[in-house]
This record gives C-alpha cells, structure tokens and sequence, in this order.
C-alpha cells in the first residue's frame, strides 16, 4: 500500500450472487494480517497515570495516534499541556454513552468473526499486487465520524460505524440518513478497507475533471473491488440495494441514452459530475426509485468491457491506465 493518506465518511444489503470470473486460485498465498486495537487502550485512560498513556500511544500506534487527535477528534497535539484534560474529558464523554461495553458487545471476536474475510481479500491483492505490502489493521472509535482511514502500511478500521441496524439510534444523533445506516453493518468492512486501500493508491486526480473522468475512474475501483473481492455479493461491492442493483442492469442503456443525449460525457460541470457520479439514496436525474451513482455503473460497465476486450492487460496496467477516453475507445461500449 502506497504512502497516502485516506479518510472516508462511510457512506444491505441484499444477497446478490458473486461473479466467478474474477475467482483465481488464490490458496497458496500466505498473508498474515496484523491487528491492533486502539480502542481498547483508548477507553483505559485515566488522567492520573496521563504521561504512561499518552506514551504508550505514541510508541503503540505512531502516526496513526497524530492522526486519531488531529483529524479524527480534533483534540489536538499531545504534545498540548491541556491534552490530558482534553482526552479525558472526551473519554468520559463517551463511557457515559456506554460506547466501550457496545463495541465490546458487538465485536467479540474480532479476529476470529472478521479477520478470515479480510485476509481472503488481502490474499488476492498479493496475487495481482505481489510487491505491494499487506497493511497492519488498527480499530479505533472515530465518534460516529469515520468508517476508514488509511496511512503507510496501515489501515484504520472505526468499529462504532459498522454496529448495524441495532444501533441505529446512535447514528440518528449525529445526523447519518436511512442509506447510509443501512451500510453500516459488519458485511461492509472487507469492502471498505479494500476500497480505501485502492483509493490511497490510486487517487482521483482533479486536473482535467470531466464526467467521462469521474465515470471511469469509479469503474476502475468497483472492477478493482471484483478482483478482490470476487465472492462478495455485488450489493455490497455497489453499496446498494438488491432493488438498485435490478434497476442499473435494467435501465443501463437509458442511463447512456441520457448521458449522450444531454451532451454529459465530457462536462466538467461538478453539478452534473455529482448528480451522476455523487452518493446519495438515488440518482436526482432519475426516479427516487433509481440506483444511486448511475453514472459510475456506466463507468464500471465500460472498463469491464476493455478489460474484455484487452484480456493482456493486467490489473495493474487497467489501474495505472489515467486516459480515460483510451479506455472509452477501447471498450467499443454499446449496450
């Protein structure tokens, strides 16, 4: 995993078969996925023994620990005479709100209920990335904040946005909407991470923005989640509903009959970008009935029938591949 730094506001699912094509025999590559739990020490903090806690974070957990106070809590450096008070006040804060005992309730086992799912996945990102490094995984309680963050040869994991519908009451406070609850379930965490891990290395680049851009590149990431995840359902890769699934496949031609004829492909309008292309419970430019980011369906409809087309290329070339009217051309998209 390259050196960049990732934060990702998390956006059921519907059981939707896998596509075995992407299914490589991947049982005889060794991984071994360490983790750590920053939560755990996190919640054992107590403001007389400060100095021994802040340390042990320091040494424990590095970067990721400026990163859990800058961004993550905005508390702030620990170097800060006030830290201590500022970190105990936000720990019991959240004791009061019983956050330890549920996220001890709702992950009980975490190596052995979610690691096994994980290290699959980490598997087939050794088969088509064998040089590139496994990161260690760090779980941390982001404040209802943050699903995953990712820095060099790690990834966080925010256990507090994965406790599904259970506590939804929780999500309901600070403001999460029904289609983003719904994807806060224990399911999505090998999605997420690996979504993360291919977005850190392989970052959108803003110059030369246009529809057709944003499109591609996000049909390149659900190809890339196909290739590590080839036995998760498609719902899940899609972050949608077994409904929205149905509709994309429905009406893929009307979603490029609409593109083309309102002259979309190559916008750089970020209004018509993000109505095609942005999260949301649906696509605006349809019904309230449609798939969410139908626009990168189409995408991902594309670089499927390049990599089709192109079975040479590997993985590798398809994500390094940053000409995305290449891609368009040598797809000889028709649907």
């Amino acid at each position: 995993m390259k050196n960049f730094i990732l934060l990702i506001p998390i956006l059921f699912l519907f059981a939707c078969k896998s596509n075995s094509k992407f299914d490589v025999d991947v049982s005889d590559i060794k991984v071994d996925i360490k983790t750590k739990h920053f939560e755990k020490d996190l919640f054992k903090f107590n403001i007389d023994s400060a100095d021994y806690y802040v340390n042990l974070y320091r040494q424990k957990y590095g970067e990721f620990f400026k990163l859990f106070n800058y961004q993550i809590t905005e508390i702030g450096s620990s170097e800060d005479k006030t830290y201590p008070e500022n970190l105990d006040m936000f720990v019991r804060y959240w004791k009061t709100e019983n956050i330890p005992d549920i996220l001890d309730s709702a992950f009980t086992d975490f190596e052995k209920e979610q690691i096994p799912e994980i290290q699959k996945a980490f598997q087939y990102y050794k088969y088509y990335f064998p040089n590139d490094t496994v990161p260690e995984i760090y779980t941390f309680f982001s404040s209802f904040g943050y699903s995953v963050v990712t820095l060099k040869g790690t990834v966080g994991l925010g256990l507090d946005k994965y406790l599904g519908k259970k506590y939804y009451y929780l999500y309901d406070r600070v403001g999460w909407s029904m289609y983003q609850k719904r994807r806060m379930t224990k399911e999505m965490i090998p999605v997420d991470i690996i979504r993360a891990v291919a977005v850190a290395d392989y970052p959108y680049q803003e110059d030369g923005d246009n529809m057709l851009k944003k499109m591609i590149y996000e049909g390149k990431m659900q190809y890339y989640l196909d290739c590590m995840l080839p036995q998760v359902a498609d719902t899940l890769k899609w972050r949608y509903t077994g409904r929205q699934l149905v509709w994309a496949e429905k009406y893929e031609n009307k979603i490029w009959s609409y593109i083309a004829e309102q002259k979309l492909l190559f916008s750089s309008d970020q209004t018509e970008i993000r109505k095609m292309t942005g999260d949301g419970p649906y696509t605006s430019a349809f019904t309230d009935v449609s798939a969410p980011r139908a626009g990168c369906y189409i995408g991902y409809k594309i670089v499927e029938k390049f990599m089709d087309n192109n079975n040479n290329l590997s993985l590798k070339d398809l994500m390094e591949e940053t000409d995305a009217r290449k891609i368009l051309e040598g797809a000889k998209y028709n649907p």
